[in-house]
């Protein structure tokens, strides 16, 4: 065989993956050519000094900062708005929401609380020196927080980037299927009252939507 061809055999004959009589040919072919010897020299001082290469861990910074980059490349590729809907913060948050709020709902009916406080509640103890308007709009406060709050605690990942904005948006699409839903759960009570508790929803809604991203926000920019 050539040098050229040679060449191409000493990778395998470094590694032992040759078969005997190809290894005994090159071994034979070295003796005589030091043009081949010292090629096969360098290859396998290479090896040696890539093997003792320690490759460094990188530093916690480099993640957020090659994943931020990754987003970037992300937004400049084409993909149909339908698509990336499913997997948004304020999808998947809403619809966490409106399970949980089912669940109190069946749990604690509004017709069955708005009883309550009629008959019981409101009319002695403590929260009798209280207006009525106030004690209705802190428990519609509560129907409206409590789902949001614990949906989006389970989703703050996916909100990274504007938690404010997405918090927000989520807050007004759960207050707008939650709100309808307690009206019509709610027929023969005056108006007056559904109107306050279902702002209570409201602002529970938009306070646990918002309020819960940026209280977490502010926790992971203080952990970078």
């Amino acid at each position: 065989m050539d040098c050229e061809k040679i060449k191409t055999y000493i990778p395998g004959l470094l590694t032992g993956e040759l078969a005997s009589d190809e290894n005994k040919e090159l071994l034979k072919h070295m003796e005589g050519c030091t043009q081949c010897r010292q090629e096969m020299e360098e290859l396998e001082e290479t090896w040696r000094i890539l093997g003792r290469w320690e490759i460094d861990k990188p530093s916690a910074t480099v993640k957020p900062r090659l994943m931020a980059t990754v987003r970037e490349e992300l937004r400049s590729v084409h993909v149909p708005w339908w698509a990336s809907v499913p997997r948004s913060f304020i999808f998947q948050t809403v619809v966490g929401a409106m399970g949980l709020s089912l669940i109190i709902f069946l749990l604690f009916p509004y017709d069955t609380i708005i009883d309550a406080c009629e008959t019981n509640i409101l009319n002695a103890g403590f929260l009798a020196t209280f207006p009525r308007a106030l004690i209705y709009f802190v428990f519609g406060l509560i129907y409206g927080l409590v789902p949001i709050f614990i949906s989006g605690i389970y989703f703050s990942k996916k909100a990274e980037e504007k938690p404010l904005i997405n918090g927000l948006g989520a807050g007004i699409i759960f207050a707008a299927f939650q709100v309808p839903f307690f009206i019509v759960q709610c027929p023969e009570f005056a108006t007056g009252l559904v109107f306050t508790m279902g702002l209570g929803i409201v602002a529970g809604a938009l306070s646990g939507g918002t309020g819960t991203l940026w209280a977490f926000n502010k926790v992971r920019l203080r952990e970078l």
